[in-house]
């Protein structure tokens, strides 16, 4: 006669068999799920545009597009990528953006600013006081034509705004306008 422990034991087991199919017909779903959200994501993949990418190299200036530094921490590491001479054009309107991580790495590798577009007079006189050459200009066209004649042969202008688009352009039509002025050239 089977006791009250073997039966239980024996309803687990029973469990147990109708379950493993269920869960090995989830785990496969799952799985396949997860394949097409892979390849669904690497199909908009776009690679390294708009972030620290080599756009052109003309009269040995190198134009480098970081269009996707919107925040302190991106500026900051797209300075310290720099491994030459750098005129950096940004969009940064607000002295709580200049980081001391960033005013560090304008003073040792920036020779020059361009603040394009609208500006802080706050932000002009913080950079201009480290003794870095400021120029403000309204138009990215003007931005990159003067930091290109600022340069010298084997400097880099870096393009990296430092802010968000506010609604109003993305870092992509950013970085694209920055592209333009650079095929301008």
């Amino acid at each position: 006669m089977p006791t009250k422990k073997n039966n239980s034991f024996r309803l687990f087991e029973q469990a147990r068999e109708t379950a493993n199919p269920r869960v090995g017909t989830l785990s496969e779903q799952l799985i396949k799920l997860r394949q097409r959200n892979i390849a669904e994501s690497l199909a908009d993949f776009e690679g390294n545009a708009h972030k620290l990418e080599h756009v052109k190299s003309f009269s040995g200036v190198d134009f480098v597009d970081d269009a996707r530094s919107t925040t302190a921490n991106a500026v900051w590491y797209s300075l310290q990528s720099m491994t030459k001479p750098t005129v950096w054009i940004t969009n940064i309107d607000t002295l709580e953006a200049l980081t001391e991580d960033i005013l560090s790495e304008v003073k040792s590798k920036v020779k020059e600013v361009v603040l394009q577009g609208v500006y802080n007079i706050d932000v002009y006189q913080r950079l201009s006081e480290m003794g870095v050459p400021v120029m403000m200009t309204m138009s990215m066209e003007d931005a990159v034509n003067h930091a290109f004649y600022s340069c010298q042969k084997g400097d880099i202008i870096l393009y990296a705004p430092g802010i968000h688009g506010n609604g109003q352009q993305t870092y992509r039509e950013r970085g694209d306008r920055f592209k333009a002025a650079v095929a301008q050239l």
